[in-house]
């Protein structure tokens, strides 16, 4: 039987420079815990797909910088806490709706805990397994912003214990409810409200006596959805790629033809979760698949 790492070292040996670039774009992207040469030698034995399947992963912790759509669930205004951070929810909310990079909001942790060998390994332990990961947003979907209004030399807003819970996709940004932070220990209070308030949602409108499937994970605590969109993201490389080296092809890729540069610096690349393909002689990204959040 082959060595699983000595086969994928030889299917992406014989990878074109393109998608080799790519590989070491979303190496060096991706923060490894340790941060040593047996994680990067770890991530760079991977099959394309499954090193998207890292990539996505982590980006998908962070949300795309563009206008949305402002809901709030009643919970959340119901909360006294709301009225307590009135002024800091109002500043936070502007940001949303004009597009602002609300990643001084987010968990720092993604910084620095991107991809994680631990979590892969044969035996591992529920805590290795999540230890690259978000359970809360991987499980019910909603991303956690604090609500300081100070920035930190490092980038990021002061830490607060009162947080908002949000569904966010590409346009809309659901506010779901306020939690401290007891919402990340298993069993507390404000967990089991969380997990409350995320079943009344993915339940509202559904007939009595139907089947509801919340978020599939996959056993290596990916999600589904996470798993299918790398997929689609290596299958349509593969499509796309050998094209490329085609001149007319590549013109009519821009609308109108003439637009294109009389010759073109393509790479493939990703704008948050959106792959796309980077024409640097022009320059522009042609969004080829486009990412949910």
């Amino acid at each position: 039987m082959r060595n699983p790492g000595t086969a994928a070292a030889q299917a992406t040996a014989v990878e074109r420079p393109r998608i080799k670039r790519l590989r070491r774009d979303l190496i060096k992207a991706i923060p490894r815990v340790p941060n040593n040469k047996a994680s990067l030698q770890h991530m760079e034995a991977k099959h394309l797909t499954d090193l998207l399947i890292a990539y996505i992963n982590w980006r998908s912790r962070y949300v795309g910088e563009r206008p949305r759509t402002i809901s709030i669930e009643p919970a959340a205004q119901a909360d006294p806490r709301w009225s307590d951070h009135a002024a800091a929810i109002k500043a936070f909310l502007d940001k949303v709706e004009r597009g602002d990079d609300l990643t001084p909001h987010l968990s720092i942790e993604p910084h620095t805990r991107g991809y994680s060998p631990a979590a892969r390994a044969r035996g591992a332990t529920p805590d290795d397994r999540w230890s690259d990961k978000d359970f809360l947003l991987n499980v019910m979907g909603f991303h956690h912003f604090h609500l300081g209004t100070a920035t930190q030399k490092r980038g990021h807003v002061d830490r607060t214990d009162d947080l908002i819970f949000a569904e966010v996709r590409r346009d809309t940004f659901k506010v779901i409810a306020i939690f401290d932070h007891d919402v990340f220990d298993k069993g507390s209070a404000e967990r089991m409200r969380l997990w409350a308030l995320h079943e009344s949602i993915i339940s509202r409108g559904i007939a009595p006596g139907t089947v509801v499937v919340p978020a599939m994970i996959a056993t290596s605590g990916h999600t589904v959805h996470v798993v299918r969109y790398a997929q689609d993201c290596a299958r349509i490389i593969r499509e796309f790629e050998p094209k490329l080296d085609d001149s007319e092809y590549v013109k009519s890729l821009y609308s109108p033809p003439e637009d294109a540069p009389a010759t073109s610096k393509l790479s493939w690349g990703f704008r948050h979760l959106d792959l796309a393909i980077y024409d640097a002689a022009k320059p522009v990204f042609m969004i080829l698949k486009k990412g949910w959040s």
